[in-house]
């Protein structure tokens, strides 16, 4: 059994160093998400996940930004809306 005050001071240590919210990407390779810095920590002391680079999350974020724009054409379409841009 883990010495669990150790463990914790470990995360306290940790965390402070940390920005308030922590991109990370877990160590198979999905894709990034934003945490706290408190299980940000956590997570990385477990080594599961590792912090994510500039460009994965640059990806991620063009990624989620398409992802938004066709649910909002495809709500405009549902609705009869249709957006026509002059050429």
């Amino acid at each position: 059994m883990r010495d669990i005050r150790r463990y914790w001071q470990q995360v306290r240590a940790l965390e402070a160093s940390l920005p308030q919210f922590v991109s990370l990407m877990d160590v198979e390779g999905s894709a990034p998400v934003e945490v706290s810095a408190m299980r940000a920590a956590q997570l990385l002391l477990a080594k599961s996940h590792r912090l994510a680079s500039d460009e994965e999350i640059s990806v991620q974020r063009d990624r989620d930004v398409a992802a938004c724009k066709e649910i909002v054409q495809d709500r405009r379409r549902r609705n009869g809306i249709a957006v026509v841009t002059p050429k």
